[in-house]
């Protein structure tokens, strides 16, 4: 009873633990370093052989050493004369720069290299000499048949153009930032090689340079003659177009012929004016005086004539005469000689009036025809004068066209024959725009490979890849492990948990470890799990319990037995073999083959007092006789009532049933228990195979009381802390794994 107290004080199973809702979840630190914990030796090992690759491998790399040469290329042009326009050099903005930059990393740079340095004849550069390894022929299954072509003679060009692509792979170019200075890093495996290649890129490209300005300046001047002997052949014939046409047209100096023309057509055209105006009133008194006439018939009545001063003259003298001759009749006879003298003054006067008048009308008619010929005149010599000058004025334009072509060519002819001169005078001028800060000299220690980084990178890359898989393999790992897993995946209180028991000693008699004094934790484990079944429902009267699992190997039958040897230290208890399929407990507690069992009971071949075998502290039912058909035996009225009565006599009842996947001879017997005991293996069956398995049960109505963990790591820390002190602490693994 001191030991049941000392159980019943401790806690039955390990206490759910408080979840936290689902945005509230934390990194459980614990847990992750349990999963590095349990999968340490293979990290390890992972690492190691990484890291062991690495090492060989670095090892067998060939070193590479890099000769750095400092160049400072000029970006203002040393400027002799104005010429910038035939080079085309624009030495003002960052361009300039990044184009030589390139122009280091040409194939035609790099190129004068090869050849200065016999590149092609080197196996590192070129590497058809270098040496085929001795697996190559054995890798070229064309030879083991016999079919491999004769090779075909290499092209010189694809032999130069690979070893320019090895060499420029080996160099690089590094311009420091706001200024004119390059670097020139050159990796060889030879020290010496890299040096000598560093340098001869520096000069090659210097050379480069004074080659190319040497080849535009003289291409410039070859082009300029060139141009010049066809704008001397355009000059030519334009000047000659100018004078034939000059002496076609008879063209002496158009300037003052054409300010003649104008100041006479102006003279012309005042001239016109006038006449025109003169010419309207004449033609305006003909018009009266033709109109007149055909109306009155009488020369006399015409305004016109009467307006004239003569006429106006004798009209006074008329009007005169007239009160004259009427104050003399008044005072004389018409036969008074002053009468006569006075009449005949009278018509003297009128009649010069009327040979006046007439003649005016005669001289208007003809001063009008005059000025109408003097108009008509003069228009046409106006219209003459402009014609002229049209004429002066196309030949002007088209002398002047030609002039400007003459003076065009002219121009560009002076502009070439002067670029010309500049080119000449300055063409064995040459200035390099690059000179050599630095020299590169032999490396004495190689840049990579960089051997210490290499292996530290891959140690690092393996820990982080091996510890990514052991990550991976616990995400995908589904089983049932822990008693947390048994918590939340198939909501099942867990009664206990049983350790994995490797020592063979111990396998030979694990179903009767409970009474073995040297198993004390495994007794203190068992002891838990009975704990635990009473405790689950204090205020019943729990006898009569089943045990089973998922599958067979679980350890279902070693835990049934363990589990009514503990019961039998509370009270009277009998096991009772259930698997008619594979029974054990005959086996296990040596009792003779051909016994009377339960299958004797149920076929009703013999009686209870036949079938209990007296044991160390219980009592047991084997299975006797495999019958053909268990599920019929267990499903019978005759099962219901042994289990009643057998009730009656013992104050627990452990039945070993079946597992549950295999067959459905457990749904048969669970719905006459009190409780059932689910045993599932750490590590083994899938949680959805296991959840199916309980959910059959329920769906039986089986009262599942919990379920034992079996076969659980001692050495591996679950979730509730059952780790390797809770079993230290009894020594039961002073000598076990």
């Amino acid at each position: 009873m001191n030991t049941e107290t000392r159980q019943a004080s401790s806690p039955p199973a390990a206490p759910a633990k408080t979840r936290l809702p689902q945005d509230e979840e934390i990194i459980d630190l614990r847990q992750i370093f349990h999963v590095l914990n349990s999968h340490r030796w293979a990290i390890i090992g992972f690492t190691a052989a990484v890291t062991l690759v690495a090492i060989l491998v670095v090892f067998s790399m060939t070193p590479i050493y890099q000769a750095t040469a400092t160049l400072q290329i000029e970006q203002e042009q040393a400027k002799v004369l104005s010429i910038e326009e035939v080079y085309g050099i624009d030495g003002g903005t960052d361009s300039y720069l990044n184009t030589q930059f390139e122009v280091l990393k040409s194939r035609g740079v790099l190129e004068k290299v090869v050849n200065k340095l016999d590149l092609l004849n080197n196996p590192e550069f070129n590497g058809r000499l270098k040496e085929a390894p001795w697996y190559a022929g054995m890798l070229d299954w064309r030879s083991w048949f016999g079919l491999k072509e004769p090779e075909a003679p290499e092209d010189p060009g694809m032999i130069m153009r690979d070893t320019i692509n090895t060499l420029a792979a080996s160099v690089s170019i590094e311009p420091v930032r706001k200024t004119q200075i390059v670097k020139i890093h050159a990796q060889s495996e030879n020290p010496q090689l890299a040096a000598k290649i560093a340098n001869a890129i520096a000069n090659a490209y210097i050379e480069s340079y004074m080659e190319s300005k040497l080849a535009l300046t003289l291409n410039a001047t070859d082009w300029m003659q060139g141009r010049m002997g066809e704008l001397s052949e355009k000059l030519k014939v334009a000047e000659e177009e100018l004078q034939d046409y000059r002496e076609q047209e008879n063209l002496i100096e158009l300037e003052g012929v054409l300010n003649a023309s104008s100041d006479e057509l102006k003279a012309l055209t005042n001239a016109l004016v006038q006449v025109r105006s003169k010419l309207a009133v004449s033609e305006n008194i003909y018009k009266q005086i033709r109109s007149g006439a055909m109306r009155k018939g009488d020369s006399q009545s015409l305004q016109a004539v009467l307006k004239h001063p003569l006429i106006q003259n004798l009209k006074q003298e008329e009007s005169k005469v007239e009160r004259l001759v009427t104050d003399l009749s008044r005072r004389y006879g018409p036969k008074h000689p002053q009468m006569i003298s006075a009449k005949s003054e009278l018509e003297s006067i009128r009649q010069n009036m009327n040979l006046q008048i007439g003649n005016i009308v005669a001289g208007v008619e003809r001063e009008y025809e005059i000025d109408k010929a003097n108009e008509r005149s003069l228009s046409a010599a106006v219209d003459e004068l402009k014609q002229r000058i049209q004429i002066t004025n196309r030949k002007e334009f088209r002398l002047r066209a030609l002039e400007r072509e003459v003076q065009t060519n002219k121009d560009l002819y002076d502009a070439f024959f002067k670029r010309i001169q500049e080119t000449s005078a300055t063409s064995d001028l040459q200035t390099a725009n690059a000179r050599i800060v630095d020299k590169a000299f032999t490396p004495k220690t190689p840049v990579k490979p960089k051997k210490k980084l290499i292996v530290a990178v891959a140690m690092l890359m393996g820990l982080l890849i091996s510890c990514g898989i052991a990550f991976l393999l616990e995400m995908l790992n589904n089983t049932i492990r822990t008693t947390r897993d048994v918590e939340e995946k198939l909501n099942l209180p867990v009664l206990g948990v049983l350790p994995k028991l490797t020592d063979k000693t111990v396998l030979d008699h694990v179903f009767n470890l409970f009474t073995d004094k040297q198993q004390a934790a495994f007794g203190e484990a068992v002891r838990t799990i009975r704990t635990s079944v009473n405790l689950t429902a204090m205020d019943q009267q729990h006898r009569l319990f089943a045990v089973t699992s998922t599958v067979p190997g679980e350890g279902k039958s070693s835990v049934a037995s363990n589990l009514a040897l503990s019961l039998g230290q509370l009270g009277k208890t009998l096991l009772i073999d259930c698997d008619l399929r594979r029974p054990v407990v005959g086996k296990n507690f040596h009792i003779k083959g051909g016994s009377v069992g339960l299958a004797n009971l149920l076929a009703g071949t013999a009686n209870v007092n036949e079938a209990v075998h007296k044991l160390e502290g219980i009592d047991a039912i084997p299975c006797g006789m495999v019958p053909p058909n268990p599920q019929e035996l267990l499903s019978t009225e005759r099962f219901a009532a042994l289990l009643k009565k057998l009730r009656e006599h013992y104050d627990y009842v452990v039945l070993d049933c079946p597992p549950v996947q295999n067959v459905s001879d457990v749904l048969m017997v669970s719905r006459h228990c009190d409780g059932l005991v689910y045993v599932v293996e750490a590590g083994r069956m899938q949680s959805n195979a296991v959840s199916a398995a309980v959910g059959r049960l329920l769906q039986a109505r089986a009262s599942v009381t919990g379920a034992v963990l079996n076969k659980i790591n001692p050495k591996a820390k679950d979730t509730y802390g059952y780790n390797q002190g809770y079993y230290d602490s009894t020594g039961y693994y002073s000598g076990a794994s």
